[in-house]
């Protein structure tokens, strides 16, 4: 979209003022902040509040450098791709399970798999273990009905800390029994200054929970593209390649993740305030930087709105914040590369099985029910055609 408006204030939480910014420019500024001038501590709160503790994507200053030096050797790409067996055996079984000849849902499979898999890696999870723990996730984002003193509010109330006692106790359970695992156990226990075992915990829940909607939503998102594009899904069937190492699969995802980051909303506190070079922001403000707005900006996009993978092949520009779906800076996403390699996978292996076609219909458009993370506003459905030969 053009005509972007780089700062616009708004009414935040208690009171609290709220800008919202947009923009490549914005976005340098935005990105390159230190924790104490934008909080990701605050602004993740603002979204999740604490009821899955606190991790990588939810703290500032030296632990979160302290625990981000002991766990990003697990998600560096060379270590991602150690992975790779175990993502595409949870794969194999996944697939089998899609229906034939029916439209399809596919957000709720990709999402299924993506948590399976963080819940596996993360945490060593069954494939047991894992419903359970998706099921708990599940009561903890859905906001309770009611306010507390009515019977509905208190009811609500009553699930969500179930919901987060039962979480802890899995969590614990894991941590112990991944103590002399290579994993976020056996490194954040080497810190010099280790944290307790349900802090360990603590950062195991915020990976699961940064990595799996993130990852099941592009997933999604790409297979119900190509359904909608047939050209690109038979150019990218018969690309034949590795994912990890796939030239118009890489495009795709990217375009993908450009018209729909999994993050609208990126949210930050201002705990001291700060100059913008536009505005300058009270002390507590509340901070949003739109990612969508700033990737369909026609200032930087030719034909914004549209799916082009080959646009990164044929010449168009962009400069080093226009294209920020994982953040940007000291603080981009840690699991990047699983993430992405995981998503390349999912859609490597659905293309491999079946011919997509999507139903006629409108498209399906974004919403965020938080401020932040978003879901498709309808069904992703599309129709499943088995290619004969392939398993």
């Amino acid at each position: 979209m053009s005509g972007l408006v780089p700062v616009c204030p708004a009414a935040g939480k208690q009171g609290r003022a709220r800008t919202y910014l947009a923009g490549a420019e914005m976005a340098e500024r935005f990105f390159g902040a230190e924790d104490h001038e934008l909080s990701h501590a605050g602004g993740w709160d603002l979204i999740f509040g604490e009821w899955f503790g606190h991790g990588l994507l939810n703290l500032d200053g030296a632990r979160h450098r302290a625990y981000r030096q002991a766990l990003m050797p697990l998600l560096r790409r060379s270590a991602v791709t150690a992975h790779q067996d175990t993502v595409t055996g949870i794969l194999t079984r996944a697939v089998r399970t899609l229906p034939e000849g029916t439209p399809v849902d596919l957000h709720p499979f990709t999402q299924d798999v993506a948590f399976t898999v963080a819940a596996r890696l993360f945490a060593g999870m069954d494939q047991d273990e894992a419903r359970e723990l998706r099921s708990l996730f599940g009561v903890l984002r859905t906001p309770a009905v009611g306010r507390l003193g009515t019977p509905e509010g208190n009811r609500g109330a009553r699930a969500v800390a179930r919901a987060r006692r039962r979480m802890r106790e899995l969590l614990r359970t894991c941590v112990l029994r991944l103590g002399e695992a290579d994993g976020p156990v056996r490194r954040l226990r080497a810190l010099p200054d280790p944290p307790p075992d349900d802090v360990i915990a603590e950062n195991i829940t915020i990976l699961i929970l940064a990595g799996y909607e993130t990852t099941g939503y592009l997933s999604a998102r790409l297979l119900w593209l190509l359904a909608r594009h047939p050209r690109e899904q038979e150019n990218l069937r018969n690309e034949g390649a590795d994912p990890g190492a796939a030239p118009l699969l890489e495009a795709a995802f990217t375009e993908t993740a450009r018209l729909h980051p999994p993050l609208a909303w990126l949210p930050r506190t201002a705990p001291a305030g700060i100059d913008l070079g536009t505005a300058t922001l009270t002390p507590g403000s509340e901070v949003f930087f739109s990612v969508t707005a700033t990737q369909r900006d026609a200032r930087t996009f030719t034909d914004p709105d549209a799916f082009r993978p080959r646009r990164f092949e044929e010449g168009e520009r962009h400069g080093r914040f226009a294209l920020t779906p994982f953040g940007a800076g000291r603080r981009i996403c840690p699991g990047i590369h699983l993430g992405t390699l995981e998503s390349k996978l999912i859609v490597a292996a659905v293309l491999r099985a079946f011919r997509l076609t999507a139903p006629v219909g409108p498209y399906i458009k974004d919403i965020s029910r938080n401020g932040s993370t978003v879901t498709p506003a309808a069904p992703l459905a599309v129709r499943l055609d088995r290619i004969p030969g392939r398993s």
